[in-house]
């Protein structure tokens, strides 16, 4: 079953592991001569999102794939983001600690589990004061 994708990278998983979704949204509190404080609703932050993801060799080359993700990250480009058929938009990785369940006799890693975290981009002009 194919689970999720990131750019050309695809995720197939036979059973759901988990994936964890922040939102977050800008409020600043005004502080007022006379109490009690009043708060205003500026927006919505960008969203996050954790996605576990465990690469074994079973099913492909946990090195490649890792090392494959690692590039993406580096890169820095956007990509769209799907879940469960579902596109979340354009994000961009943030961070991916790598945990090497099992090695074989060899020294090549059997399974390796990720903690992706993703940040959602969105393309913002900016502004430039006129003078």
């Amino acid at each position: 079953m194919k689970y999720a994708s990131f750019g050309d990278i695809v995720f197939e998983v036979f059973s759901y592991r988990e994936h964890k979704e922040s939102n977050q949204y800008a409020v600043a509190k005004l502080q007022t001569v006379i109490a009690p404080s009043s708060l205003q609703f500026l927006g919505n932050e960008l969203q996050t999102l954790e996605l576990t993801i465990n690469f074994h060799n079973a099913f492909c080359n946990p090195t490649e794939k890792y090392e494959k993700l690692k590039e993406l990250a580096k890169q820095g480009d956007p990509q769209k983001l799907i879940i469960a058929e579902k596109v979340l938009g354009d994000f961009v990785i943030e961070s991916i600690d790598a945990e090497y369940q099992q090695i074989d006799a060899y020294g090549q890693p059997v399974d390796i589990t990720l903690n992706v975290r993703f940040t959602e981009y969105i393309k913002k002009e900016i502004q430039k004061r006129q003078t």
